[in-house]
């Protein structure tokens, strides 16, 4: 019980003050705590930490260690409901090597949150000055930031990475000519990935979709499903993901699918530019670092779980058999035409809380 409540005083003076360092445990872990408001449209407290042994980890002790002090971080969301932004353990980023998997690397580490960053190599080439910019250290594995090797189209290489203690698994995998099709990547290579977090009773999976998925007679996915018929294999993997947690039957577990609209290289506009939107009849475009903010802030919201929604920047709302010539030509639309083509479950907010709070969840 003493050691309780001066580990609570601990906690405590974490947040009072801009950075403190304790050690703890047998093997002298130290953890340090640095917390920053950030004004990204909530109060959001920015929690980062790290841990240093005296001896050599291996992978699982490491994550074990990583989980075990994510989990007294979240002590803090009781000290301070409305800022905390502390994850209970770490989050693995299946297929990092690519550039929504690069944002969400980048997401996760600017809010405190660890990262595993896996590619099939095990060593996805990030920026290294985006991963110092974003709190991840001088150097491309830090405090915050560990790699490993995963490959969606493996099973045996996805158990290692997704394992008890993981806070979440974001989906950001896809079809490539190295990675695979997208049969073996978007469907089974997705249904792999569920499995493997309803057996390590991982708390939260975010898919990474695509807008107009479930839309087969809609422009956009006649055109994108020229692509190795990667909007059929898409929506089945969404569809067997829905199938497999609702077997599973565990209420502590959950997903969220995220359906971007045109993904862009631009800089991140922010929550309050942003809409969500359910029934799959409406797209956009979007900075892919936004829909990284998405996935990362929705895998630690409850309004999140067991939701399907489509996400685009609020300007550039378009109905699916006009977003296409809409999204080549950049056009934005008039908050007049928004008006017309409203599907009433349009969310806009200045919060992430706000925005996602209200999503209607899929019904098992």
């Amino acid at each position: 019980m003493a050691c309780t409540k001066v580990f609570g005083l601990m906690l405590l003076l974490a947040v009072l003050h801009e950075s403190f360092c304790f050690t703890v445990g047998p093997t002298g872990a130290t953890v340090n705590f640095k917390h920053s408001l950030k004004n990204d449209g909530a109060s959001t407290r920015k929690i980062g930490y790290q841990m240093a042994a005296d001896g050599p980890m291996d992978r699982r002790e490491a994550l074990r260690r990583v989980g075990s002090t994510g989990a007294s971080l979240g002590l803090l969301s009781i000290l301070s409901p409305q800022s905390a932004f502390a994850s209970p353990g770490p989050v693995v980023v299946l297929g990092a090597g690519g550039k929504t998997g690069k944002e969400c690397v980048y997401s996760l580490l600017r809010n405190g949150v660890p990262c595993i960053a896996t590619s099939r190599s095990g060593a996805p080439q990030l920026d290294a000055a985006a991963v110092a910019a974003a709190g991840g250290g001088k150097k491309k594995e830090g405090a915050l930031l560990s790699f490993a090797a995963a490959n969606v189209v493996q099973e045996t290489t996805l158990t290692e990475v997704i394992t008890p203690g993981i806070a979440g698994v974001i989906f950001a995998a896809s079809a490539s000519k190295k990675g695979g099709t997208a049969k073996e990547v978007d469907y089974e290579g997705l249904v792999k990935v569920a499995k493997a977090c309803i057996a390590a009773e991982v708390p939260r999976l975010v898919v990474v979709s695509s807008g107009g998925v479930s839309k087969p007679d809609s422009a956009v996915y006649k055109f994108l499903n020229l692509f190795g018929e990667i909007m059929k294999y898409k929506v089945m993997g969404e569809d067997e993901v829905k199938a497999l947690y609702a077997a599973a039957g565990n209420p502590a577990l959950g997903y969220t699918v995220v359906r971007p609209g045109g993904l862009t290289e631009e800089p991140a506009k922010g929550v309050a530019a942003l809409e969500l939107n359910q029934g799959d009849t409406k797209s956009g475009r979007i900075a892919r670092a936004d829909v990284a903010e998405i996935a990362v802030r929705a895998l630690l919201d409850p309004a999140a779980k067991n939701t399907v929604f489509e996400c685009y920047d609020a300007d550039t709302s378009k109905p699916l058999n006009a977003v296409g010539a809409s999204n080549i030509m950049k056009k934005k639309t008039s908050t007049e035409e928004a008006a017309a083509t409203s599907t009433g479950l349009e969310r806009r907010a200045d919060s992430w809380g706000g925005l996602f709070k209200g999503l209607k969840p899929d019904k098992f």
